[in-house]
């Protein structure tokens, strides 16, 4: 007998998260995660001390799920299919998801994050997600910054053995016993996140921002310096 083709997705969902949050667990217990955080934003984000928007580059989003695990950030996904099996998996791992696309500044999702934030909660974005192209930040990440109100971060990360899926984003999935690079940066003040005429400006000073911090987790994996936090997730 057939069944409801919508209980079906949302079973088979459920199934997916439930399987990748337990994978994803298991892989993240092999990796060491080194953090350069000099302004203390992680710490005060977890703490509750400030808030803050983060921005990330859509393929390092595993990296980034194991380490900041049940920390109070609230992500935008996808409202396809795909984006259903990532939301399933991060809402098991501790994390707030809003269903929507940031790229074209969807109002579902803006006023999705501006209720989370009003909650305590700090977006977590991909500026070239969901569907690229890579390395782009697009439009609507000025409008939801400036409608948040809150300073911008930009989040580098670098690892130094992966797997490099075939997707648009070059997706990262990192190989066990991995060294990832994570690298928090300040983008932009809530002063300099402009209006409409200044969108293009703040898109590409958070471009810039994420290819520097990029850079810095790199070095920072190479040279694995002791003055910066180093752990297992």
């Amino acid at each position: 007998m057939d069944g409801d083709p919508r209980v079906q997705n949302r079973v088979h969902s459920w199934l997916v998260g439930l399987v990748g949050s337990m994978l994803v667990r298991l892989l993240g217990y092999t990796w060491q995660v080194h953090v350069r955080d000099p302004d203390g934003i992680a710490g005060d984000i977890e703490s509750g001390r400030r808030q803050a928007l983060v921005a990330f580059w859509h393929r390092h989003i595993l990296s980034l799920l194991v380490r900041f695990r049940g920390h109070p950030y609230v992500v935008p996904i996808s409202e396809h299919q795909d984006g259903e099996f990532i939301a399933q998996t991060m809402q098991r791992m501790g994390l707030a998801c809003v269903r929507g696309s940031t790229t074209r500044g969807s109002l579902k999702v803006v006023r999705g994050l501006l209720k989370s934030v009003q909650a305590g909660l700090n977006p977590a974005i991909t500026p070239d997600g969901p569907k690229g192209p890579r390395y782009s930040v697009q439009p609507g990440f000025a409008l939801l910054a400036r409608r948040c109100g809150l300073p911008v971060y930009a989040v580098g990360v670098h690892v130094d053995r992966a797997w490099v899926l075939p997707s648009w984003d070059a997706f990262v999935i990192p190989k066990p016993g991995a060294h990832i690079g994570i690298t928090f940066m300040k983008a932009l003040s809530v002063d300099e996140v402009g209006g409409d005429k200044d969108a293009h400006r703040s898109c590409s000073v958070l471009s810039r921002c994420l290819s520097e911090s990029e850079l810095e987790a790199r070095e920072m994996v190479e040279q694995r310096p002791d003055d910066v936090e180093s752990s297992t997730p």
